[in-house]
């Protein structure tokens, strides 16, 4: 490894340490034919007989020199390296005097940062991530510390997992990045897309602006079974940020990836979410806590080249590794379905003949929702396969979910009413709508429930708009009507 005023190939004066990763070192360094300062990233010796990680690194300066964006680091200058070589392998980069988002994250009180600092820096890495995109590469491994700032512009840097379509250095069946940022998809051992990036950029813009994550995790297994979970929504965690960034959020870590954005229409919307909170009446500075930890380091073989650290390691998983954890999560979710069937049966027992078919539908309804994790990959030989679902209770399900949403509405608008909330007729033409998605949900009617669902959404927007309740009430109403619609999205024809 060179060591500090050394000149490598002559030319690349290396002055400082930025930053050091698994695989490689960045170094401040001046560029002595150009007078310029740079970044060299230069792979640790112990390194260079690794056929994989040398390729990653060589892809990396491919990627990095097929795309020109102002909002993705700009490569100037490689030496390959390798066995036989004289020199250690480097990259020549753009040098980010800003350091990274998550140096300015951690920097930051919580965690997180003002909407009007951080929603432009969420949009030039959109951007980045749609220009990489357009010529069919995907990242893998967006997080914070994968973003760099200089000259008042985010810019996408480590591209060095990056691949254009299914990459020859990744084993079947394994799936890499930092666990806190893979999609559900990619946790289930599917191959990363655009989407899986999207999804991503989903995640750091929860983060950046709440100062937590959408789907809490800090193990391997806590992020598999977290993925199967619905994820927060902003103004759950900060409701002085009122409403106007949930939908665009939650449109981006939908589990669904056909029904993401694009990464350039996420910041197309994230660009017209901050302008709705600028304009919303009675908005006010979001509030944090104290920062919080968010870096899962249940990690298994490492494979970064990245800078430091901040958000966790890149790490590549296999498929036994998902076994063992969806094992966890159907072990914990069938003991709380008998926990209770056995609360329903003792209810029954010392309460009314009423109270006892109440309780033991309600331990039915819960039980019905569970079902296994879906399995990438064959079962584990030690343990038995679980048997299949049956449609009906997908359909079930489906159906419960949406009439839990049904209720969680009635309630966002019990709660809105009031002094600064929901007064006259509002309140009861949402309860009618809620009343006629009811109904459509009694007939097994899913197109008319998704259509009432619609409609209510629609009315919530446009109290919304109109600024007929508080931020608060707003903030209630808004997350009870997304529920509402994606539990209506989700009923089967």
């Amino acid at each position: 490894m060179p060591s500090i005023g050394e000149s490598l190939a002559g030319r690349y004066r290396l002055d400082a340490v930025i930053g050091s990763g698994g695989f490689a070192t960045v170094f401040r360094a001046h560029d002595l034919l150009l007078d310029r300062d740079v970044a060299v990233k230069v792979l640790l010796t112990d390194e260079t007989t690794d056929p994989v990680v040398a390729a990653r690194f060589d892809q990396e300066a491919r990627v990095l020199a097929a795309v020109s964006h102002p909002n993705v680091v700009a490569i100037h200058d490689v030496a390959p390296g390798g066995p036989g070589a004289t020199q250690a392998s480097f990259l020549v980069m753009d040098l980010c005097e800003g350091g990274s988002l998550a140096d300015r994250l951690s920097d930051s009180t919580g965690g997180a940062l003002h909407p009007d600092e951080f929603v432009p820096i969420l949009e030039d890495a959109a951007a980045g991530i749609a220009a990489l995109h357009a010529i069919g590469i995907v990242h893998r491994d967006l997080k914070p510390s994968n973003i760099l700032l200089a000259h008042g512009r985010a810019l996408i840097a480590d591209l060095g997992i990056a691949a254009a379509g299914p990459s020859e250095l990744t084993a079947v069946g394994t799936t890499i990045g930092t666990f806190a940022y893979l999609a559900p998809e990619q946790l289930a051992g599917m191959p990363a897309s655009p989407a899986s990036d999207v999804h991503a950029l989903g995640i750091v813009a929860f983060l950046g602006l709440t100062g937590a994550l959408p789907r809490p995790a800090r193990s391997v297994t806590e992020a598999v079974a977290a993925s199967r979970l619905p994820a927060r929504v902003v103004s759950a965690l900060q409701p002085g940020l009122g409403p106007a960034f949930d939908a665009v959020i939650a449109g981006a870590l939908d589990a669904d990836p056909s029904r993401r954005p694009t990464a350039a229409d996420f910041g197309a919307s994230l660009a017209v979410a901050l302008e709705r909170w600028r304009g919303t009446p009675g908005s006010v500075a979001p509030r944090w806590g104290a920062p919080v930890s968010v870096a899962p380091e249940d990690a298994t073989t490492v494979v970064d080249l990245a800078l430091p650290r901040h958000d966790g390691p890149t790490v590549e998983s296999t498929t036994p590794l998902h076994r063992e954890a969806r094992l966890v999560v159907l072990v914990g979710v069938l003991a709380a379905a008998l926990l209770l069937a056995l609360a329903a049966t003792l209810l029954g027992r010392f309460g009314e003949s009423g109270g006892t078919d109440a309780a033991s539908s309600a331990a039915a309804s819960a039980a019905a929702s569970v079902t296994p994790p879906p399995t990438a990959g064959p079962p584990s030989p030690s343990m038995p396969t679980p048997a299949a679902t049956p449609a009906p209770t997908v359909a079930a399900d489906a159906y419960t979910e949406a009439h839990a949403a049904s209720a969680g509405m009635r309630a966002a608008i019990a709660d809105a009413r009031g002094a600064g909330g929901l007064n006259g007729h509002k309140p009861k033409d949402l309860e009618g709508r809620l009343d006629r998605f009811d109904r459509a949900l009694d007939k097994g009617d899913p197109k008319a429930a998704r259509e009432e669902a619609g409609k209510v959404a629609e009315q919530v927007a446009k109290l919304i708009r109109e600024a007929s309740v508080d931020v608060q009430a707003a903030a209630g109403l808004q997350t009870a009507a997304d529920r509402l619609v994606a539990a209506a999205s989700a009923l089967p024809d």
